[in-house]
């Protein structure tokens, strides 16, 4: 039975404002169900190019299809109810005043009723260990359980696909290990895509892709190690 493309990338191009290149021809596809990562050195283009799955950025040739609906400012809405980013810092995802506001965020946005964004933020917050939480400042919580919540604000739009930037980043040994467990939870309901450095990520996935100076520079695939 033939899988369900969840991401098709064709050509992807885009530059820089000042008109250097960033990514150059990326081809790239994500089956339903399947955990990718995205790997290769600083400037490589994997952060440009997670920007690329939700609309964040656009491209100048070439095209991103999510579930086959491609991607543009016309349909843009619609895809970002499919697949969502969780980004490196969760400072840049975290702004309201409690943990409660900043989960509850994405679902009120999406005209859900009072009672279904109580429901959704309960469910997210325990998903990712974080009950009782919903009181809190997300500003005075620990980097390991900002990073925990920024998954729930994700988690409360209920995506089919989770994009995440680094997400191991900064944490220390405890944290990290745990943060691991989590990952390995998600990978069993989502589809995932890790744009990462931490090679030890790579044993969650089953199929990684090498990018370099813009491009694909291979497609490693079966049991992930390099």
């Amino acid at each position: 039975m033939e899988k369900n493309k969840a991401i098709e990338i064709r050509n992807l191009g885009y530059n820089y404002p000042d008109g250097s290149a960033a990514l150059k021809g990326i081809d790239m596809d994500v089956y339903e169900g399947e955990c990718i990562a995205l790997v290769g050195p600083n400037g490589a283009g994997k952060s440009t190019l997670i920007l690329h799955l939700n609309g964040l950025l656009f491209p100048v040739s070439g095209f991103v299809k999510v579930f086959g609906h491609e991607l543009n400012e016309q349909s843009k809405k619609e895809i970002r109810k499919q697949i969502n980013i969780v980004f490196q810092d969760p400072e840049s995802q975290l702004f309201s005043p409690s943990v409660f506001d900043d989960v509850a965020f994405g679902p009120i946005n999406m005209g859900l009723a009072r009672e279904e964004v109580f429901a959704r933020v309960d469910e997210a917050l325990s998903h990712v260990g974080m009950s009782g939480f919903e009181h809190r400042s997300p500003h005075h919580l620990s980097f390991g359980e900002k990073k925990k919540v920024s998954i729930a604000t994700v988690l409360s739009m209920k995506p089919r696909i989770i994009v995440l930037d680094e997400p191991t980043l900064g944490l220390d040994p405890w944290a990290r290990k745990d943060f691991i467990k989590l990952l390995e939870k998600l990978k069993k309901e989502h589809t995932l895509v890790l744009a990462t450095h931490d090679l030890e990520l790579l044993e969650l996935c089953d199929r990684a892709y090498m990018l370099r100076d813009g491009r694909i520079d291979r497609e490693i695939k079966g049991s992930v190690q390099l």
